[in-house]
């Protein structure tokens, strides 16, 4: 039946795209070389992240190939610059990811040959260098994807292969970035037959320590892990229209919409709301068009960016979680007529940075960096600042106050003069005031942001 519902608007939507390649959506750079190392005949780049310095303001793409992780400088976004390489532990890596945390890149890989290990890169020292800091098998040898939580400081690691053993989940302290700590493993829960109710974590979110796990073919499930000792178990989520292999979540910024995706040809993405953890509600799903299979899917602002393999990248207009629907797109496999089934195309997908340029991976076709169209998300380029807060007083010994911010929810970081992320949190009508007194004295950069625009200011502290 939902196929049927489907069936009218998709058609005529697809009639009016039929040979549109991008939508909205204009491409600014991609780099590419077909000369490295293959898997799967053609395949060569996996997933990506992105990472802004906010004390030189310059943006930086951290993608992975069969072999290498790659970094670029794209803080001119038409012209795309390799400025380094780092030879990844393990070779033919079908699969590495990466997340950041302060000026650290935490890097991966997973269904590869070799000894694999947990790498950690300092990236501070960019343009002009990145210097490997730590590199070890002895967390985790082979790991599938991971997570990082700043508030509570903490590395996930899913699928976790180490010399100890397998575990579904493992979580890992980051007080020393440079210096991960083992804190606890998952606990699976056991069913009336003592069996356990899943067995791999395929992805993950994380924020204030619940924990959304895409289990595979057994669903999503929602834990509380604040209290590692006592692990807890809140919901699951495995009955669900175009239930599948359930591969990855996001939450919209209340935390009360969660989105999440099936790695399966032809199965939609699913809203789900949470506002009663104990009864989630199913809301809406939606897709590219009936054959489309939707890998990695984040939620920003009133929009949800989506990496859906042979249908490149796809954006959805999901303010009405009830009623999303597409308006931009840009076609990264373009193959005429497309066959779907199996894996070619867009792998990932990243919309944080604070230029809101959009960064794709796509496994044969490369790194790209794409601008949407300004009157979808007011645009604006790499260089803009279109907040204007202010604040006082400045020099301080210890509480700042901030003014001119517009009703909403804006996050921020402090970093100090190093580059070094000190704190963050949100600002908004219930906070406009930063504690600093615990901070020695010296010059600190606020960073203040949301999905509407980004700004820098320097603080001074006595």
């Amino acid at each position: 039946m939902k196929k049927l519902l489907l069936f009218v608007s998709i058609i005529l939507f697809h009639f009016i795209a039929n040979g549109q390649q991008a939508y909205k959506m204009k491409l600014l750079s991609n780099y590419n070389d077909s000369l490295l190392p293959k898997v799967d005949v053609t395949d060569i780049w996996n997933d990506l992240t992105g990472w802004f310095d906010p004390i030189k303001n310059r943006e930086y793409i951290i993608a992975g190939t069969t072999d290498s992780v790659y970094f670029f400088d794209i803080t001119i976004p038409t012209q795309i610059k390799l400025v380094a390489r780092q030879h990844g532990s393990s070779r033919f890596a079908r699969n590495r990811d990466y997340e950041t945390y302060k000026h650290y890149a935490y890097c991966v890989s997973d269904q590869a040959s070799g000894i694999g290990a947990l790498q950690i890169f300092d990236l501070q020292y960019l343009p002009d260098s990145v210097h490997k800091v730590y590199e070890s098998n002895a967390l985790g040898t082979f790991t599938h994807t991971i997570f990082v939580d700043s508030q509570s400081k903490r590395l996930y690691m899913s699928m976790n292969s180490k010399p100890g053993g397998f575990s579904a989940l493992d979580v890992l302290s980051l007080e020393n970035p440079e210096n991960p700590l083992f804190l606890a493993e998952l606990q699976v829960p056991k069913d009336p037959n003592n069996f356990d109710l899943f067995n791999a974590v395929h992805e993950m979110y994380v924020r204030n320590d619940t924990v959304y796990l895409s289990c595979e073919n057994a669903g999503l499930f929602i834990f509380d892990l604040k209290n590692l000792s006592n692990q807890r178990l809140i919901n699951i989520i495995n009955s669900y229209p175009d239930r599948g292999y359930n591969h990855s979540s996001w939450l919209d910024k209340t935390g009360r919409y969660i989105m999440f995706t099936d790695e399966n040809t032809g199965l939609d993405i699913k809203i789900y709301d949470l506002k009663n953890f104990t009864e989630p509600r199913f809301v809406s799903m939606f897709n590219s068009n009936p054959s489309a299979m939707p890998h990695n899917a984040f939620w920003y602002g009133d929009f949800a960016y989506v990496s859906s393999y042979h249908d490149g990248v796809r954006v959805y207009n999901v303010k009405d979680p009830s009623k999303p629907y597409q308006v931009a797109w840009y076609d990264t496999h373009p193959v005429e007529p497309e066959q779907y089934g199996g894996f070619k195309g867009c792998w990932g997908i990243y919309p944080f940075l604070p230029s809101k340029h959009i960064i794709a991976s796509d496994l044969t076709s490369g790194i790209f960096v794409f601008e949407i169209d300004s009157s979808l998300v007011g645009n604006e380029n790499a260089s803009a600042n279109n907040l204007n807060f202010g604040f006082f007083p400045n020099p301080t010994h210890d509480n700042i106050f901030i003014s001119g911010l517009e009703n909403g929810v804006y996050d921020f970081n402090l970093f100090n003069i190093s580059g070094i992320q000190e704190m963050n949190g949100t600002l908004g009508s219930n906070r406009n005031q930063i504690d600093l007194s615990h901070l020695a004295a010296g010059v600190y950069f606020l960073n203040v942001f949301n999905e509407k625009g980004n700004q820098t200011k320097k603080i001074i502290k006595w």
